[in-house]
Order: structure tokens, then C-alpha cells, then sequence
């Protein structure tokens, strides 16, 4: 195997779970190679929502003080490299061949997932290109994902919701208990969960862990961080998810790097997601948001009933591109997004996991919601092409659900619109 293609068809297949939660194996593997002990400052970051974003804001402020950071982070949206960056830039295809072949010859016997194999060549690259600091995003829970091999510096948690039940139990309370277990004893965790479940404070108290909670030890109010007597102040953006934000500057702080106002507020107010409340500006506008769990829908729902309160009389219809996988709580995401949807279009995923643009539409009847039109699609350029034709110069289309669906509407929106930020 030469290529990236080969090798990502390669590990895709090698392994017969898709998720197979357990640190053995890989740890195995990660001690052969060196890797769960690292130079660099170490986030490792956990959470239902807002995980993501909170990366990129510690990334961002880290590269602000003029650190090297290697930041890891999955799914991807269009490209596998987007997994392994180092500041800002994925890793390139000979690195991770390189990264992947080092991992097959140490692995011997040991049968390692698509994602063990991503993990384990992020940390390969970011030993090679000796980081200053590294940004780990859990995978899904904490306890038994295969970034919790590496030992770490600081923790944070972001908010806790319903998601992945099938693995991380029913409740709020089971499911922070499996991020919980990210914690160490005598490392500072941040938690930016405004209501935390009570197994996590439980397990924080425990470990006597160094916690320091949203709404009480730092925040995120009327444009300025607060961090105990310290206060940055003056960030805009349109973006800009706060509890995220307010999280990555304590997160920061707690592992000893001082930050000037000017960097926070530059650094905050310049950061972007692709895939995350991504403008892409035209007639009509486009808006795109991985959102696919309830809580994440509760956000993106909000967030485009404040958009059109902004329009004024001038309000637009609103047409969604939807796509999700069978697994999700899709019901109660549509019915959420149904307060401000006009026009429905569902559209297949190319996934065994998907949910059919057919069963989509039946989850929407159940909502009760009858004022929307509903069309349902084989192939998710279809669904945004037909969006594209039925809408005024006015309206709004906002393609939202499960990575695939975003992902594909991204590939074919440069036809439509150049990419730009609102």
C-alpha cells in the first residue's frame, strides 16, 4: 500500500466493529510506539456539544502565544487529513502513509479500528513534529475511548446531552459519568456544562480534581470572559459559541499560559468551523451545522429564529437539507428545527447507519407539524439543487444533520457560492 486511499480502504476494513470502546488493544500498541507520553502541554477535551469548537478556540489561543500545536479531531467533513493538524494545517498524505505503516508494524497480531489507527497516527505526527502543545478531542464518552491513553494536562468537559445511548447509557447521569473518567487526580478540569449531572461533580469531588465550573469559577457575559478576577472583554462574532469559547480561555489559564485581552479578543473573534454555522454567502444564503442530536438542534433552532427576528418584515422562508443517521434521536431534532423549517428536504446517506429520506419525512408527521412542504431524495446533490430551484433570492437554506449530509452539500456549494463567513 502506497497511497492514503489504499490505506484508509485498508483500516476501514480490517477491523469488524466500527466503535469497539476498550483501551487494551490500543494502548498495547501506543506503548510499543511510544506515544502516551508526550513533551507538550496536553488538552484532552470531552463533551456531547461543543467539543469541537472548544478545540479550535484552545488551538487558536495556543498558536496566539506563539506555541506549535497539534490539534486531533474527528469525524472529518471532506478530507481525512482534517483529522491531524498541526497548526492549522492537516497533516499531508505521506505523513499519516508514514504514520500508518509505523502502527501496522507494531501492532503485530492486535485488530485496531478506523479510529484507533486515526488516533495513533495523530500522536505519531505531532511526536515527530515534537509540539509544543496537543489537542486531543474524545472520540465518544472518555472511560474507554483511545484518547484517554495519553496522559494529559488539562481536562475539559463541555456540555452533556443525550447522544450515543446505545454505548454511553440512557441518562445524562450515565453518560457524564463515562466522560467523567477523563479526569486525573491533581490536573485541572473545566467544565462548561451549565447544569452538570451529579456524577460528574461526584467524580470530580472523588479524584479531589481541581474543577472549575461555568456560571461559577468563569463565563461567557455581555462580550467579555470572565476567569476569576481576570476579565477580556470586547469579542464579537457571529459565530462565536460561548460557552466554548469561555471554556478554552480557562482551560488555558489552567495550564499556566498567561493571555493578553487583545489575543482573546482576536483569537475569539476570528474563529471558524467549517461545517459549524458555516455562512456561505449568495442569493440564496446558505447556512450549514453538523447539528444531529437534540441539544445541538435546540442551538441551531435559536440561532436561526435570532437571524430572521433580524430581517424584519423582510423575513425569508426557510428551506432545510436534512440527511441523519438511523441511530439519532431524529424525531425530536426535526421537531425542534420544525418551528422555523418552511420547506423539508430529506435526502439519503450513502451509510448502512442512515436513516432514509422516506423514514425522515415519517418522523416529521410525528412531530404533528403539517404546514411544511416535505420532499424527500436518492442523492443529497438532488436535495440542495431542487432547495436551490424552489427558493426566492430572499430565503434562507440551512443543510443541517449528520457529517455526510454537510460534507456533500460543501462539495457541491462552490458552484452555487463562493465560501464565506456572514
Amino acid at each position: 500500500m502506497n497511497s492514503l486511499p489504499e490505506w484508509l480502504a485498508y483500516i476501514e476494513r480490517l477491523h469488524p466493529k466500527k466503535w469497539d470502546l476498550g483501551l487494551d488493544r490500543v494502548k498495547g500498541v501506543a506503548e510499543t510506539l511510544g506515544l502516551t507520553e508526550h513533551r507538550g502541554i496536553v488538552f484532552l477535551v470531552a463533551g456531547t456539544n461543543g467539543k469541537g469548537s472548544t478545540c479550535e478556540f484552545i488551538d487558536g489561543l495556543c498558536r496566539a502565544k506563539g506555541l506549535t500545536v497539534g490539534k486531533s479531531t474527528s469525524p472529518h467533513l471532506l478530507a481525512f487529513n482534517e483529522r491531524i493538524q498541526v497548526n492549522g494545517e492537516p497533516a499531508s498524505n505521506a505523513e499519516i502513509v508514514d504514520a500508518f505503516a509505523a502502527i501496522e508494524s507494531a501492532r503485530d497480531e492486535i485488530s485496531l479500528s478506523y479510529f484507533e489507527f486515526a488516533v495513533l497516527a495523530s500522536l505519531i505526527v505531532f511526536k515527530r513534529r515534537d509540539v509544543d502543545v496537543l489537542v486531543l478531542e474524545i472520540g465518544l464518552g472518555g472511560r474507554l475511548d483511545a484518547m484517554n491513553i495519553v496522559d494529559r494536562d488539562v481536562t475539559v468537559i463541555t456540555q452533556i446531552a443525550l447522544d450515543h445511548q446505545a454505548w454511553l447509557g440512557d441518562t445524562r447521569d450515565e453518560i457524564a459519568a463515562e466522560k467523567a473518567a477523563i479526569m486525573r487526580t491533581g490536573k485541572p478540569c473545566v467544565i462548561a456544562d451549565r447544569d452538570p449531572p451529579l456524577s460528574l461533580v461526584q467524580y470530580a469531588e472523588t479524584l479531589d480534581v481541581e474543577a472549575h465550573y461555568i456560571g461559577k469559577d468563569f463565563d461567557f457575559v455581555d462580550g467579555a470572559v470572565r476567569i476569576a478576577d481576570q476579565q477580556f472583554s470586547g469579542i464579537t462574532s457571529s459565530y462565536l459559541p460561548k460557552d466554548s469559547a469561555a471554556a478554552a480561555v480557562q482551560a488555558l489559564i489552567s495550564a499556566g499560559i498567561s493571555l493578553e485581552a487583545a489575543e482573546v479578543r482576536e483569537v475569539l473573534g476570528n474563529t471558524f468551523m467549517p461545517g459549524r454555522l458555516q455562512w456561505i454567502k449568495g442569493e440564496p444564503a446558505l447556512l450549514l451545522d453538523v447539528a444531529h442530536n437534540p441539544a445541538a438542534a435546540e442551538y441551531l433552532r435559536d440561532y436561526v429564529s435570532e437571524h430572521l427576528k433580524s430581517r424584519g418584515s423582510m423575513k425569508p422562508a426557510v428551506h432545510a437539507v436534512v440527511g441523519m443517521y438511523e441511530d439519532k434521536d431524529c424525531p425530536e431534532v426535526l421537531r425542534l428545527l420544525s418551528d422555523v423549517v418552511d420547506h423539508w428536504h430529506f435526502t439519503d446517506l450513502q451509510e448502512e447507519r442512515a436513516a432514509s429520506s422516506g423514514q425522515l419525512a415519517e418522523n416529521l408527521k410525528s412531530t404533528q407539524n403539517h404546514r411544511c412542504q416535505v420532499v424527500t431524495y436518492d442523492k443529497i446533490q438532488d436535495a440542495f439543487n431542487n432547495a436551490v430551484r424552489h427558493c426566492a433570492i430572499e430565503d434562507l437554506i440551512v443543510v443541517f444533520g449528520s457529517f455526510p449530509v454537510v460534507a456533500g452539500v460543501l462539495q457541491s456549494a462552490s458552484s452555487h457560492v463562493s465560501k464565506e463567513r456572514s
